[in-house]
């Protein structure tokens, strides 16, 4: 009976032991893998839309007005504009038919992301939530683009000031926006 007790009181004791060592030590929390057809299916749509839109730009900035006129707007956009911005936007849409499929990760996955990213001699930290913040910059610049593309097209080319006021800003937001897009998808 004796050495049943012993046992029973070592196992005890051991236990114990156990418990106290493993008290203080937390399970490591495990870093979520980043699917690397993820990473290249968002690096594929960055490229190839921020590629596509300062051609945009260029046709929106190609209203026509009377030459005897002392201002440039209201803007009007002659037919031959027109058809090169529907061409615009169905790139844009075919961009992102291309790309926004079941490849492109969901904006959770994204935003868990935390990993060093290496590209010949120079790495990185990428930071999931400052890529989803990029990626929603460019989704709304894209979105605006479209709409303004929209609305040019259903006004037959003759907008009023504040139509070609919202064609100007956009003008000027195109660039800035792609730099800030590409400098945090491209760049450490």
């Amino acid at each position: 009976m004796i050495k049943k007790i012993t046992l029973v009181a070592a196992l005890a004791a051991g236990l114990a032991v156990f418990s106290l060592a493993t008290a203080g030590c937390e399970p490591e929390e495990e870093e979520p893998e980043v699917d690397e057809e993820a990473l290249v299916a968002i690096n594929d749509y960055v490229e190839e839309m921020t590629a596509l839109l300062p051609g945009v730009k260029i046709d929106l900035q190609g209203w026509s007005k009377d030459p005897h006129s002392e201002d440039d707007m209201p803007f009007e956009y002659d037919e031959e504009r027109r058809q090169w911005l529907r061409e615009h936007r169905e790139d844009i849409e075919a961009v992102r038919d291309r790309h926004l499929d079941t490849e492109f990760p969901a904006a959770e996955e994204i935003e868990t992301w935390d990993v060093i990213i290496v590209r010949g001699d120079r790495e990185w930290e990428l930071d999931g939530g400052k890529w989803l913040t990029a990626l929603d910059r460019l989704e709304d610049l894209v979105g605006e683009v479209t709409d303004v593309i929209a609305m040019i097209l259903e006004e037959d080319g003759e907008l009023d000031m504040d139509q070609s006021e919202r064609v100007l800003e956009l003008i000027e937001e195109i660039e800035p926006e792609i730099e800030a897009v590409r400098s945090v998808i491209f760049s450490p």
